[in-house]
């Protein structure tokens, strides 16, 4: 206490620096209040935490009424109840909830099995009816029943008295939670009743604990939106096609299920590696999308599951042309003067046509690779042809035998270039999207699965250190739903060992990353994704996990790799 002299009077003087010194106490503490609720402020608009948010505004609550106890209480996802969010007591010494973990309490029902509304409970008295409840003795009140609060204080040895439940209101007057506080207190300790000065800035504080709730509402809402829409889109393209419906869904849960193994190495290339929970929403995100591109590769390409097939398969069209070839074939065979020396060639060359079939069908399947005789054979059925009445006739058009001849695959250069196109098109669409910074590196993400180390990708060619581990991963996730898929028209699904050794290869050539194949088998994810998605066309599960030995499957994946 500083003495300043204001009279000559020494009591005049005590009690004007008695004065002085209360004013100058209130002033402090003001201003303190002043800065916890700058602090609050600027968390509002800097913190992304919640919990930390309305560990401040319940602080200030507390400091400011120094109230013994408050708590925060949150409304359900489905608004039926009020759930426990944040629980304090300072002579209990009770700090739980929020940033100091979660509250398993249970929670306040809201509604009756009748669905009427709960009024005898105060805080969903409040709720229900949007108004501030405050009482000196709330053991002195009829309008809301105290049997537990007595239960729980003779429980703890307590006694609550003053208390005060405020509405947590937004923008549109909705209910978010309620603010309850317990015993107030004078300087001496003693509980007294909440003041109409204690209420105005608990309104206050309420208003900024209901802004937080409902930028966190509208934030959650928006990012639920954002990957429903991204779902939607995903679903559409994987629509389009009607062999590879769910390939979308497959890579992206793989991809997730790989960055989420990563998280949890202790060993290995990705012990010191650690995606935070941004980066694997924007690693899921990407594999959601990585084939978004695909919305404008025309659908005849997307399910040409034979080499043939157009708006519809082409071997029909070659089928009909050799019955017709055959049946003029047999009409000359029975014109006048036709001997029967010509007639027996007649039946030789019907039996070399109906020849060309098994090979034509063989042929137009898109298999692993066109052997040379096969294609030596489509050669001497593209050059046959047959003259009557002056008429020529013919088995294969140039486009059928194109196509036919393709080695690898069912596409034409042409149509691969096409096909190809979808990742650009991926990253013209994407990159057009303004993302939110934390996702930022979606469209680089998902616009190079088809990306390989050695820079023989597309549609960038990049190469080595300019592809990050995420497009890496994304990569591999892609590649093991492609070998695995059983509902492709031109192959069957391929089995473990099978598709390990591909990987390899592919390893060994420089396309993709080789720690991320291996992480993929020491960490099981193979496994689990063969057990949930690896399902042939009659819906059995498994019938691809042709062993579970793990040593077998890394000396095929090493032998391949060298």
């Amino acid at each position: 206490m500083r003495n300043y002299t204001f009279s000559s009077d020494p009591e005049i003087n005590e009690m004007l620096n008695t004065v002085v010194d209360s004013i100058n106490f209130h002033a402090q503490r003001q201003l303190e209040h002043i800065k916890q609720l700058t602090q609050i402020g600027e968390a509002l608009s800097s913190e992304n935490d919640i919990n930390k948010i309305l560990d401040l505004i319940l602080q200030e609550a507390l400091e400011y009424t120094n109230s013994d106890g408050a708590t925060i209480y949150t409304v359900s996802p489905d608004n039926s109840s009020l759930e426990y969010k944040l629980v304090y007591n300072r002579s209990m010494k009770l700090h739980i909830g929020g940033s100091h973990g979660k509250l398993n309490w249970p929670v306040v029902k809201l509604f009756d099995e009748n669905g009427e509304k709960i009024l005898k409970n105060m805080v969903s008295y409040v709720y229900h009816t949007k108004k501030i409840q405050n009482f000196d003795d709330v053991y002195k009140q009829n309008m809301f029943d105290t049997e537990k609060t007595r239960e729980t204080d003779k429980m703890n040895n307590y006694r609550c008295k003053s208390m005060v439940a405020i509405p947590l209101k937004n923008h549109e007057s909705d209910i978010l939670g309620v603010i309850q506080l317990i015993n107030a207190m004078d300087k001496e300790g003693n509980v007294v009743s909440f003041s109409p000065e204690h209420i105005v800035m608990l309104n206050s504080l309420a208003s900024q604990a209901a802004i937080s709730l409902s930028n966190k509402k509208l934030i959650e809402d928006l990012e639920k939106l954002i990957r429903q829409v991204i779902k939607a889109i995903a679903l559409a393209v994987d629509r389009k096609s009607k062999y590879t419906g769910g390939h979308i869904s497959k890579v992206a849960n793989l991809t997730e299920m790989i960055s989420h193994a990563i998280n949890e190495a202790n060993s290995g290339r990705f012990k010191n590696l650690t995606f935070s929970d941004n980066e694997i929403t924007e690693i899921s995100i990407a594999g959601w999308m990585h084939d978004v591109g695909k919305i404008t590769t025309p659908e005849y390409i997307m399910d040409k599951g034979t080499k043939l097939e157009k708006l519809m398969d082409g071997m029909e069209l070659v089928r009909l042309r050799i019955e017709m070839l055959k049946q003029v074939i047999l009409k000359e065979s029975h014109k006048p003067g036709v001997d029967d020396e010509s007639r027996s060639g007649t039946k030789a060359l019907l039996e070399k046509i109906n020849g060309f079939i098994p090979i034509l069908e063989t042929a137009n399947t898109g298999n692993e690779y066109l052997a040379d005789s096969i294609v030596e054979q489509l050669t001497e059925i593209y050059e046959f042809k047959y003259v009557s009445d002056g008429t020529e006739y013919f088995v294969l058009t140039d486009d059928e035998y194109k196509n036919l001849c393709i080695r690898k695959g069912t596409f034409t250069p042409e149509e691969r270039d096409i096909m190809n196109n979808h990742a650009q098109v991926s990253w013209e669409i994407l990159s057009q999207l303004q993302f939110p910074k934390k996702y930022k590196n979606v469209a680089i993400y998902a616009a190079s699965h088809h990306e390989k180390l050695n820079g023989k990708g597309y549609p960038k060619h990049l190469k080595g250190d300019e592809l990050p581990i995420q497009s890496r991963i994304l990569a591999v996730a892609d590649m093991f739903e492609a070998l695995t898929a059983s509902d492709r028209p031109y192959k069957k699904g391929k089995h473990l060992t099978e598709t390990f050794k591909i990987l390899g290869y592919a390893v060994k050539a420089g396309e993709i990353d080789g720690d991320v194949v291996e992480f993929l088998l020491d960490s099981d994810i193979y496994l689990n994704y063969a057990r949930h998605f690896m399902i042939d066309e009659n819906g059995n599960l498994n019938y691809q996990i042709d062993t579970t030995d793990k040593e077998e499957l890394r000396r095929i994946l090493h032998e391949s790799s060298k």
